[in-house]
Formats: structure tokens, C-alpha cells, sequence
């Protein structure tokens, strides 16, 4: 009893270290990047490693993988990076536009609620799926589109994770330096591969894309 306690702790104390070290080289090499050049290879950087711990692979040299699919990574994951931001600052500007001048016509406030859900949705699938196989950019987003809505309960797991972790980061600033990125990484990594298996499992014949994994 005692002993399988204690292995338990080292276990948790173990996977603690491992997504702190991770989430501050997320930080580090996003900062580096002066963000902008450095969020979106990071993160695929990241999510890369998550993927090889979902694998299984828990041994691997963190700070290796990281940097090689950094480097590896940094030009399509910098456009992709530039895609996402430049439609989330489309629709944060026509929002505001909308709200100036239709703020008496709900049905165009439905139509942006609508928007931005499918945004956030393509935004949840598009690190896991570019880590994973090996697709062009439009590729990504087409396929982070098609996974998400015909997976809605992962998706609902995915959209509750998110926000839950962004609750916890408001609490202390340690959770937000030390587990803000690598955790929920994880956790979408983790669900992401179901919703991969699960349609890989049904259309082996029909989705070609799938068999080009990493």
C-alpha cells in the first residue's frame, strides 16, 4: 500500500516537472520570437512533445523534440500562426462595427456568436492535426473544420478544457507559468487522438490524409 502510494507521487510529481519545463519553454521560445514570429512555432513545438507522451513515448528529450520541430516547423506553423490571428482580428473588428451600428438586430449578433464558435473549434484542432500528419496549411484548417463538427462531444471536452484552464490560470500566476500551455496541450492532444482513431477506425478507405502521419 505504502509503496504504491509512494510510486503514485512519483509519478504525479514526475508529470509536474515534466509540463512545467515544458510550459516555460513554450513561454521562453514564444518570447524569443518576440511573440509574434515565436507563439505559433512554439506551440506546435509543444504540442509536438505532448503528442509523443500521448504516444507513449514519456522518455523522450524534451528540449530536443522541442527544438527540432521548432526549427522543422517554423515556417508553416508561423503562416498558419498569421491565418488564425489574422481572422480572429477580422472578426473582432467587424464585431465591433456590428455593434455600433446593428446593436438593435440580434440575428447579426447570432451570426458572429456562430462565427466565433467555428473559429475557436478550428482553433482547437489545428495544433494536434498539424503535429500529427503531415498536410498542407489549408489542408489543417479543412480538416480541424470537418473533425470538430463531426466529433461533438470531443469538441465539447476540448471547449470545457479550455476554458476550465483558463479559469485556473486567473487564480495564481504559478498555474499560468508553469501549466498554462502544457497542460491544456496535453489534454487537447489527448482528446484529439480519439476523435483521430475514431475516424480513422470508421474510413480507413476513404480518408487518405490520415494515413500520412508524422
Amino acid at each position: 500500500m505504502i509503496h504504491a502510494l509512494s510510486n503514485g507521487f512519483y509519478r504525479f510529481c514526475e508529470w509536474v516537472m515534466r509540463l512545467a519545463y515544458l510550459n516555460l519553454l513554450w513561454i521562453g521560445f514564444s518570447l524569443a520570437g518576440a511573440v509574434v514570429f515565436g507563439l505559433a512555432p512554439a506551440t506546435a513545438a509543444m504540442f509536438a512533445v505532448t503528442r509523443q507522451w500521448v504516444m507513449g513515448n514519456t522518455d523522450i528529450p524534451v528540449f530536443q523534440t522541442f527544438f527540432q520541430t521548432f526549427k522543422k516547423e517554423w515556417a508553416k506553423s508561423s503562416v498558419l500562426g498569421l491565418i488564425l490571428s489574422s481572422i480572429a482580428l477580422l472578426l473582432y473588428v467587424d464585431f465591433n462595427i456590428a455593434a455600433v451600428y446593428f446593436h438593435d438586430q440580434p440575428a447579426v449578433f447570432s451570426i458572429f456568436i456562430s462565427l466565433f464558435i467555428i473559429y475557436a473549434i478550428i482553433l482547437l484542432y489545428t495544433f494536434p492535426i498539424d503535429v500529427h500528419f503531415e498536410m498542407k496549411r489549408i489542408e489543417v484548417l479543412k480538416y480541424s473544420f470537418m473533425i470538430g463538427f463531426s466529433r461533438p462531444l470531443i469538441t465539447f471536452l476540448m471547449i470545457f478544457s479550455a476554458l476550465g484552464m483558463a479559469l485556473l490560470t486567473l487564480f495564481h500566476v504559478t498555474f499560468l507559468l508553469f501549466f498554462s500551455g502544457s497542460a491544456l496541450s496535453l489534454i487537447l492532444t489527448k482528446l484529439a487522438f480519439r476523435a483521430f482513431r475514431s475516424i480513422d477506425g470508421r474510413h480507413k478507405d476513404k480518408q487518405a490524409a490520415f494515413t500520412r502521419m508524422k
